[in-house]
């Protein structure tokens, strides 16, 4: 006979276990498989939906970085080009060539304020900019993050935005409190930068790059971003949906992704359907849309990242988050067998919660991809429940291989500058001499 204590632990316990259970039951796993990183024959293992297709979320992010590194490199360097003419009173008027950069935001902006105020440059007297210069202030901050990314339709409504953006943000004061913590940051990776520069702003005016044309006075130095592969880290560090989709544009968009998808990854639609580089939802609230791929095709797309990034003396962690290691990432957390020894992406949206990534384990490198399915109406609890699914799934899989094994890894710091973005003149071309 119960006792009428024992009776309410009893009925709190089965209450616990029937609110547990109902959250579960909208959570379930889709597919998971993996593949031995030095397998001879590529064969990826997993569950019979291995070859279906479900909804990526954000681990769409890594589809997405594998297509800029295959078309630009690791290496490569978003240039623009700042068109200086020296005009009355110490001021210039500065033309802004740009170069589709992605993250040109705060953070390179200050960079570039600070770097015009060690050429001696306060004031400009006109600036202008051509449609390549995509200026978006909170590229890596709330709400482009996780949020919707905007995309114009025009290159009017494009070059609106940007105007707009010019005058109330760049020509504004620098926030001293963000702009010293910037520029802590740069002296950690070796660059420096002025003490509180500034600068003035008379007029602003979009130019197009057909019809701009140099003074014979008109200096032009470059401002190089940081390395592709910063950028990326940033990207995924972050999970950041404007980068991604930005980037997924920059280099085509859908039409262009599915010829690579077609020549390149010798797929089909059948493996992966892309509709932006995030993997947010790009329909409507009614009828949301999501990236699809199968679980084999994210542990081949890995698979390809992995070893082209290698070929250029690089891997995984320079691209990608370590779990437990990297403090600004959706993986910090991380912990038990996983931390020190996943380098992985998350993902999450309404109807799915994903991860990623690489394991290092007692017998060796390992690709997986964990796709869970979740039903969220009106909260976001499940994502909870999945979450906990997935990190259990992975610790069981490197459990099953010996145990892991810590990379050597020290946290990088991702910037949208280096010591190599200092502004630099562009050499004035020769001029032949006739014999």
């Amino acid at each position: 006979m119960f006792t009428g204590l024992t009776k309410k632990i009893l009925h709190v316990s089965v209450g616990t276990l029937l609110i547990s259970s109902a959250a579960s039951a909208k959570v379930y796993l889709n597919s998971m498989c993996h593949m031995a990183a030095n397998s001879t024959q590529g064969v990826v293992q997993g569950d019979k939906s291995k070859d279906d297709k479900f909804p990526l979320a954000s681990i769409s992010k890594v589809v997405t970085t594998l297509w800029a590194i295959d078309r630009l490199g690791p290496d490569y360097r978003y240039t623009t080009k700042l068109h200086i003419t020296p005009t009355a009173n110490g001021a210039v008027d500065l033309h802004i060539e740009g170069s589709r950069d992605p993250i040109f935001g705060r953070n390179l902006s200050y960079f570039m304020i600070s770097e015009l105020n060690r050429m001696k440059i306060k004031k400009i007297e006109k600036l202008t900019f051509d449609e390549n210069f995509l200026l978006t202030w909170k590229a890596e901050e709330k709400p482009l993050i996780a949020g919707t990314t905007p995309k114009y339709e025009t290159v009017e409504e494009q070059t609106s935005v940007v105007r707009s953006t010019i005058i109330n943000a760049l020509g504004t004061a620098i926030h001293p409190l963000m702009y010293q913590t910037l520029k802590n940051k740069a002296a950690r990776i070796g660059v420096k930068m002025e003490a509180l520069p500034s600068l003035s702003i008379r007029n602003v005016a979009y130019v197009p790059k057909a019809t701009f044309k140099k003074d014979v006075q008109t200096k032009t130095v470059l401002l190089r971003s940081a390395p592709l592969r910063s950028i990326l880290k940033r990207m995924n560090n972050q999970s950041n949906n404007y980068l991604a989709d930005t980037m997924f544009w920059n280099l085509g968009g859908t039409e262009k992704f599915e010829q690579y998808v077609k020549t390149t990854l010798a797929a089909s639609d059948e493996d992966i359907v892309f509709y932006n580089g995030s993997g947010n939802n790009e329909g409507s609230v009614a009828k949301p849309v999501y990236n699809e791929a199968t679980c084999e095709m994210m542990v081949k797309v890995l698979y390809r990242l992995d070893k082209n990034l290698s070929s250029k003396g690089y891997d995984l962690s320079d691209v990608m988050a370590v779990a437990g290691k990297d403090r600004d990432s959706t993986v910090k957390n991380y912990g038990g067998v996983m931390s020190a020894s996943t380098i992985a992406k998350t993902g999450s949206v309404n109807k799915a919660k994903t991860l990623a990534g690489s394991i290092s384990t007692k017998n060796g490198e390992i690709y997986f991809a964990v796709l869970m399915h979740t039903d969220q109406d009106k909260s976001r609890s499940d994502w909870g429940v999945a979450s906990q699914q997935i990190k259990n799934k992975v610790a069981q899989l490197i459990n099953s291989n010996g145990g892991a094994k810590k990379i050597s890894y020290t946290e990088q710091l991702p910037l949208p500058f280096d010591a190599k973005s200092y502004l630099v003149a562009v050499a004035a071309p020769a001029v032949a001499v006739k014999k």
